[in-house]
Order: structure tokens, then sequence, then C-alpha cells
């Protein structure tokens, strides 16, 4: 590993900032904001961007909340950029410990930037709010991809939290569909003949979908809710409404499922004479599947200092940073900053992530992936290796 002799100069550079960073990431940690209402987090991280040297664009493609920062070292080299995310949960806080990383991406590209005076190149930061699917427009990063934010990059590191620190996991393509049956309401007991029962065909659909599951891939995940059922009992409801969530292993699998549902919507509508309206959430995540030759040096660099961590894995989780890996080469790891069998999005998970091992799974993030890109600024073959299973793997 080329980098090695940089590591010593990344680690004193990082535990230089250790305190000013646990101090940011604690103070976005007391004040949660929820998606496209994180004003405090990223006027801290853009402000300390900017005392760095970074040239900083705020209010990014019109999000209040969005950014971009760019520092330059006046030198051809690769455009490198990390991701940071800083929204909460409701009621919960920061049960996903968007706290921690945003702030392990921002010193990592501060200290990248300096070892870019020397070697060249250009390192970003690029601020993506509202990654959890609790508000209506979430998954802004779908929305950067295709605005070409990503279009000049070379690279792409980002990291999230967990109980184990895992370098590559191979996440799920995801959407949500919203669906609104129309009946016509009669008093059930009157003339309910002349009724169209607008539940019935929102049962029939959930019921169609459930018998069809025999021919669902593995890895096809369904789930719906009733969010509008009709208001009283003894009248035929003219409405119904269902929202479903939907997971496969590919964008590709999940477009089959979604045609699934509308089939599905389709019959139920044909058996009751009710019509439906379909609504297919914007941004629709794109499966995530890291680069594992990045994965790789970032292995031997914990490897070096005696992390212990698992390579990859598998889950039915979605991450809008599915759709940055099907633009350039990614490494979006996942590390160790609470105990082994906290839960994402759990009050342990939280208060985890504002605990003195959260800051130091941030700052293990923050070394190791820097590590990495450090590495790529140095080693060539390192770049076309990770270009070439990019290109043969995502395009």
């Amino acid at each position: 590993m080329l980098a090695e002799k940089y590591i010593g100069k990344i680690t004193e550079e990082l535990e230089s900032r250790r305190q000013a960073l646990t101090a940011m990431s604690r103070t976005i940690w007391e004040n949660p904001e929820l998606g496209h209402q994180e004003f405090k987090a990223s006027k801290l991280l853009t402000d300390m961007l900017s005392e760095n040297g970074f040239t900083v664009e705020r209010n990014l493609l019109g999000m209040e909340t969005a950014f971009s920062a760019v520092k330059k070292s006046g030198k051809p080299g690769p455009v490198i950029a990390y991701v940071a995310e800083y929204d909460a949960l409701p009621k919960i806080g920061h049960a996903c410990g968007h706290n921690l990383f945003c702030c392990s991406a921002v010193g990592g590209a501060i200290t990248l930037s300096k070892i870019q005076e020397e070697l060249g190149g250009e390192v970003r930061v690029i601020g993506a709010p509202a990654e959890e699917g609790t508000v209506s427009n979430y998954g802004t990063k779908a929305v950067m991809v295709n605005e070409g934010i990503f279009s000049d990059v070379d690279c792409v590191f980002t990291a999230h939290g967990e109980g184990e620190t895992v370098i590559e996991r191979n996440l799920v393509a995801a959407t949500t569909v919203k669906l609104h049956f129309h009946g016509y309401g009669v008093h059930a007991g009157g003339d309910p003949v002349l009724g169209k029962n607008a539940l019935t065909a929102g049962m029939l659909c959930m019921s169609n979908m459930n018998a069809i599951r025999q021919q669902n891939r593995p890895c096809d995940v369904i789930s719906g809710i009733v969010t509008d059922g009709g208001l009283v009992s003894n009248t035929i409801p003219d409405s119904c409404g269902l929202e479903f969530s939907l997971r496969s292993d590919t964008s590709p699998h999940l477009d089959r499922v979604v045609q699934n549902l509308r089939n599905c919507a389709e019959a139920a509508c044909l058996v009751t004479g009710c019509t439906y309206d379909w609504e297919v959430v914007p941004n629709p995540m794109k499966d995530t599947k890291s680069n594992h030759q990045m994965g790789l040096v970032l292995a031997q660099y914990l490897d070096s200092i005696g992390e212990s961590y698992t390579q990859t894995d598998s889950r039915n989780f979605a991450w809008d940073v599915g759709d940055i890996t099907y633009a350039c080469p990614t490494l979006g790891s996942y590390f160790k900053m609470g105990p082994s069998d906290i839960a994402c999005h759990t009050e342990p998970f939280c208060k985890a992530a504002g605990s003195q091992q959260g800051f130091d799974g941030m700052m293990l993030a923050a070394k190791g992936l820097t590590v990495v890109a450090c590495e790529y600024l140095l080693n060539e073959d390192f770049r076309k290796a990770a270009w070439k299973e990019f290109e043969e793997t995502r395009k």
C-alpha cells in the first residue's frame, strides 16, 4: 500500500482535530433536525469547511440545507468526494448516527486537502440532506446524481454507523408506492348493490400481492399499510388508500415487483368496478454495491491497526448512496460506533451516537476512508482497477 507512508500524517492531522470534530458532532446530536430542516447542522459543517480553505456553495440545486464544498490543490489529479448526511429521525433523534459520519466526512476531507497540496487533485464534500424516508422529498443523492453533481468525480467515500465494522455492504433497491382506490359510497343496509366498495378493492389488491408471493424472488420485500379505509361502518367506503414499501436486490428486479403491484391493483378494480390513482414516490433508491478494490485497501489499513471487521455482507436496507455507486467508484462502509447488538433507528442507537464509542467510530471512519483516498491519489494501478470493476459491474 503506497499510502502507508502517509498514515502517520493522516492520523496526526485528524487527532489534532478530534476535539473540534467531537464538539461539532455532539452539537448536531443534541439538536436533531429532520430532512430539509438541517439548518444548524449544515451551517456547522460548512463553516468548518470554509474556515479550512474550502469554497462553499450553499443551497445546492435549490435545496436549502444541501451544499458543495471544494478545495483545489492547483495541481492536476483526481477529484475525490466525501458525502455527508446529517438529518435525524422524528422523536428519537440521531438514531442512525448521521451526526457522527457527517463530521468524519468533513474531517477526512480537510485532512486529505493537506495531502493534496503535495500530491495534486481536488477534494469535495457534498452535503446531502434528507436521507431518511420520513419526509416526502427524501433520497436527495439520487437527485444530485441525475443533476450531474458527480459527473466529473473520480471516486466517492461515505460512512454509516453499526455495531460492527463492515467494509462492503450490499444493499437493495427500494421505492414507495401510494395507491388510492375510488368507489361509490351508499348506505350499507339500504342499497348496497348500487355501491362500489373501495375498501374491498384495497383489500383485494393486498390479497393479490400475497397470492403471488410464491413467484417473488427471495430478495423481494413487500410491506403495505392501509392509510384510508373509510369513515363509518354503515356506509360502503368510497375511498381506500394503501402505501407499499417495495424492495429487491437490483433496480430491474424492483421494476418487476412494481409492475406486479400495478397488476394486482388493476385486477382488484376489475372485480369491484372501482378505479385507482397511482403514485411512485420520487427518487427511488438503486441498489448499493461498494467498490471491492477500494474495500480491499481499507481492509489493509484496518489490519495494520488491529481493528476487526467483516469484509462484506448483504442486508435488505436501502440507502440512496446506491445511486452514487452507479455514477463512479464508491466506498460506503459501516463503522463500529456502539455495542454489537444495537439496531438502527432505536433509542439505544441514538444513545450510542452521542457516546465516546460513537465519537471513536467517527474518527476511525475519517482515518480509514482518508487512507483509501490517499492510496487513490498515489496509485495509478489501483485507480485503474477500481474503475475496471466499476465499469464491469455498475454501468
